[in-house]
């Protein structure tokens, strides 16, 4: 079948000349970095990316994967700096539970503590195929990366049958060729659409664009 975006995803892609804002924490400060889109290509999907095999109910899932190709090169993350990704996942099974890092090394998903992988009593932090189907990604999976970032996946399997599943992904991916720019305009602001880098405490601005910052 062919992944087709929901109305409600499609609303958020971005267009050639449109603004993407972008934030990161810098030190002990929340900055926004601006991109106009100068380009497209779109979509360039992952489909059918296995995150592994998950027994029943074991918290260990599938063990966290960074979506890497064979040369161990991290397909989520655009290979230069001018250029952004912007993605959105769907999974298989539809029972499947999938929990998300970004960065890679961070837990995001939890509310009053970090989540817990496979809690059946608060079902916290994941999202499921249900929610969000392996052919029409849901735009709560939305995701973006720059060169320096990626998130990574842990699959579980949250019933006692069958033994075990293997949980894939699907992936939709618009990548965008950008020019940074670096004194943008009120009108460019204000026109601009801003996206939060990782979760509510923020990524760490990768360092190539963090000397940006005067």
């Amino acid at each position: 079948m062919v992944t087709i975006l929901p109305p409600e995803a499609v609303k958020r892609l971005f267009a050639e000349n449109e603004i993407l804002g972008l934030k990161f924490r810098v030190g002990e400060s929340v900055k926004v970095f601006y991109f106009r889109v100068k380009s497209l290509e779109t979509p360039n999907d992952v489909r059918d990316f296995s995150l592994g095999s998950a027994a029943a109910q074991a918290t260990a899932g599938t063990d966290w994967n960074n979506i890497q190709d064979g040369s161990s090169r991290y397909i989520l993350e655009p290979p230069k700096s001018g250029i952004i990704y912007q993605g959105f996942y769907g999974i298989h099974p539809g029972y499947a539970w999938v929990y998300r890092r970004y960065p890679s090394n961070v837990d995001v998903g939890g509310l009053q503590t970090t989540r817990t992988v496979g809690d059946r009593t608060y079902r916290i932090g994941y999202i499921d195929g249900i929610r969000s189907p392996y052919n029409s990604p849901s735009p709560d999976t939305e995701f973006f990366t720059i060169y320096g970032t990626y998130p990574s996946f842990l699959g579980y399997h949250p019933y006692t049958e069958p033994a075990s599943i293997t949980v894939r992904m699907n992936f939709f991916i618009s990548v965008y060729g950008v020019d940074y720019l670096r004194e943008p305009t009120a009108e460019e602001i204000a026109r601009a659409r801003v996206r939060t880098m990782g979760g509510l405490s923020l990524m760490d601005a990768p360092e190539w664009i963090a000397k940006e910052v005067k």
